[in-house]
């Protein structure tokens, strides 16, 4: 396979002709941030892009030794994992976060977000660790939504899983908002608290665990440099 060059030998053109195509940024930063390893994460993480697109990306970093391809543990799958090379790529993708949240971040419209990749970075920021010991279950209801409106996070022994069907357990807390606005608290534009007071975050369910959302709703590593006003 052949990558497709810029014709120079300055290593800035060669690393963009390796990293530079559509969507491949938003791939490395699955495997850098998120710790994706699997085509179905990859796919989930994002919806949009087709598979013959995703499949061409894939093998593309896997000839440039970006990533490397192996079978699971169980041996009935395939796994990608970060090589050497793929590691030293993290200052760089962590970098055009931190820029793109800084210096883009108040452009974010509705248009930009999609209920399963919030709700996915979402369940990996929970902070399980300052939720009860025992099972919490939390309902996130998207009250503009009519498809993927509600969405339940199962949180047992310090972990938490996904659900978009009703897992069948009492629900201690159930969050209200519309998709703009939660995505808004995730990246920082707002604090939950401030989303609280101003309605556009509401709450129901246990009262330790509506006082304490502040505490254990984790938001994007990004979130630190937003420019918008956060107070509150």
């Amino acid at each position: 396979m052949k990558i497709r060059g810029y014709g120079q030998y300055c290593p800035v053109a060669k690393t963009a002709a390796v990293v530079s195509g559509r969507w491949t940024l938003l791939i490395l930063r699955d495997f850098v941030l998120r710790g994706t390893r699997r085509y179905n994460e990859l796919k989930r993480g994002n919806p949009l892009i087709p598979p013959s697109v995703l499949a061409q990306r894939l093998k593309s970093l896997e000839y440039a030794k970006i990533i490397a391809r192996e079978r699971s543990a169980h041996g009935n799958t395939w796994e990608y994992h970060l090589t050497e090379a793929g590691e030293e790529l993290r200052p760089l993708i962590e970098a055009a976060g931190h820029w793109g949240q800084r210096w883009l971040g108040s452009t974010l419209t509705r248009n930009d977000v999609t209920p399963s990749v919030l709700m996915w970075d979402i369940k990996r920021k929970l902070r399980c660790n300052e939720l009860p010991p025992d099972r919490t279950v939390i309902c996130v209801e998207f009250t503009d939504l009519k498809r993927m409106r509600f969405w339940w996070l199962v949180v047992e022994e310090g972990n938490a899983d996904i659900c978009m069907e009703n897992p069948g357990h009492d629900v201690d807390i159930t969050i209200y908002a519309d998709l703009l606005s939660l995505t808004q608290v995730f990246l920082g534009s707002m604090s939950i608290s401030r989303a609280l007071s101003e309605g556009k975050v509401r709450t129901s369910g246990r009262r330790e665990l509506t006082k304490s959302i502040s505490r254990w709703f984790g938001v994007s590593m990004f979130a630190d440099d937003n420019p918008l006003n956060r107070t509150g």
